[in-house]
């Protein structure tokens, strides 16, 4: 069994986890949370290679309320996967187990990593790509809300990808199954990604609350955060920050935003709306023209169709190459006086600008691609701003 030099990554102990080792052997760390570690497994008998997620439920490190919220939350956990198990865009949980001082949640192995982890790499993402991603999320979103059930922390962190591209939903820590006529009142998620009525119900004790369509507003964020590279709503005093999201407050202003459509723009605005009961659907959403115009349409073989359409593509392409040929050279003067508005240099200076100091370099005081960075998991930061109100 592969063991690593960091400290803290230890395995568990054969008898304390003797079950776990005889059908899986753990090798290298492939991520972190904060109380548990994921690592490379190996089925013994098949050789399949997945997923194991090991998470730490001693006194040692954790006082005795962090120690319970963890565990209720691992078993939450563990009942909405077992829940929506078989979805295509969601992590399947193939095995559970549970000693005195850890719990191994095993999945499937997802080789690529984090979206999160994708877009650093690729800056924006095009409409084409980020379609196929968004109508798998809103399917998976569509598959849990059908069961009455919140998601509560969608984030490209917690979406996977696998050899192919596909994206798969995970880190169901905060998912809750709503009963009928319910309403939520816990202060929990991602600064950056938390709906309007979340930050108002823990400011007043009358706000009655909120339901499945917090997640909707979420992959509005993220949709813009894929396109544009940068998240909607963002400063760096996070108040002002809690302010433009109450308010739904943000722009289409980056020069990311002069290629795309305003199919796409629309649909965004329609996600990020301040008042939920107006905001789409995840149903409505899938049924939005950015996604229903791309739609394939199964036709009868035409050879007068096929031939119209293969002379205007000659005309087109006699027109761009026309084009291409008249137009003007890059020059120092156009590099000097705006290099940032020529897309392939912006993609350039921001990419070497990620390898060279580890973050992304300011665009302004609305936009920072330094944000998607501070968007870890943490109820900790909303709670010193706000106080929260009783669970329901």
């Amino acid at each position: 069994m592969t063991k690593d030099i960091v400290v803290g990554d230890e395995l568990p102990d054969w008898v304390g986890a003797k079950e776990f080792y005889q059908k899986y052997d753990p090798k290298e760390v492939i991520g972190r949370g904060v109380s548990s570690v994921v690592r490379r497994c190996v089925h013994r008998q098949t050789g399949q290679e997945l997923a194991v997620k090991i998470i730490e439920i001693t006194a040692e490190k954790m006082t005795a309320q962090q120690l319970e919220e963890v565990k209720t939350s691992t078993l939450k956990e563990i009942q909405v996967l077992n829940m929506v198990k078989g979805h295509s865009s969601i992590i399947t949980l193939i095995d559970s187990y549970e000693s005195t001082t850890f719990i191994f949640l095993v999945f499937d192995l997802m080789r690529r990593g984090e979206l999160f982890d994708y877009l650093t790499e690729k800056v924006t993402l095009s409409e084409k790509e980020t379609r196929s991603m968004m109508r798998a999320l809103l399917e998976a979103v569509q598959y849990l809300h059908s069961f009455n059930i919140v998601h509560r922390d969608l984030k490209p962190e917690n979406i996977l990808l696998d050899d192919q591209g596909h994206i798969k939903l995970s880190d169901f820590g905060f998912s809750v199954q709503l009963q009928p006529g319910e309403n939520l009142r816990e202060l929990c998620g991602t600064p950056g990604y938390l709906a309007p009525e979340i930050l108002k119900c823990s400011m007043d004790e009358m706000h009655p609350g909120y339901g499945k369509e917090v997640d909707l507003w979420a992959c509005g964020v993220i949709l813009f955060t894929l396109l544009a590279g940068s998240p909607p709503f963002w400063h760096r005093k996070q108040m002002l920050m809690l302010r433009m999201i109450m308010e739904g407050r943000y722009q289409f202003s980056s020069p990311e935003w002069d290629d795309r459509s305003d199919t796409v723009k629309d649909l965004i605005s329609r996600l990020l709306v301040v008042d939920p009961a107006l905001r789409l659907t995840a149903e409505q959403a899938l049924a939005h023209p950015f996604f229903r115009l791309y739609q394939r349409d199964v036709r009868l073989f035409s050879p007068r169709r096929t031939f119209r359409v293969l002379i205007v593509s000659v005309l087109a392409c006699i027109r761009m190459y026309s084009r291409y040929r008249r137009a003007r050279p890059l020059t120092r003067e156009v590099l000097a006086r705006d290099p940032y508005s020529i897309r392939g240099v912006r993609k350039l200076i921001d990419g070497c600008a990620f390898r060279i100091y580890g973050h992304w370099v300011k665009k302004g005081e609305q936009q920072n691609r330094a944000a998607l960075f501070q968007n870890t998991r943490n109820c900790e930061d909303c709670l010193t701003v706000f106080p929260v109100a009783t669970n329901q």
